[in-house]
């Protein structure tokens, strides 16, 4: 019987490891948002882009009245 290939998850969790070297459960959330952010972030960035139906900053005549107002610092105060 032939010894099983390692799959690309468990590679890739090898290699977090290796890298953050995470010693609490508080230290691995930090090293997955630092790994995941970016990708999910581009990933939403895409999705307005594909419902508006232009890029960021593009100048050109727009089909529709939304605009992409840019990215401003928000605090949400609650009671």
């Amino acid at each position: 019987m032939s010894k099983r290939l390692p799959r690309r998850g468990a590679t890739l969790a090898k290699a977090i490891i290796e890298e953050y070297q995470p010693k609490s459960v508080e230290d691995m959330q930090n090293a997955l948002k630092e790994i995941f952010g970016p990708m999910f972030e581009a990933m939403l960035n895409g999705e307005m882009e594909n419902h508006l139906g232009y890029m960021s900053n593009e100048r050109s005549e727009k089909d529709t009245a939304n605009r992409r107002n840019g990215y401003t610092p928000k605090v949400l105060k609650t009671s």
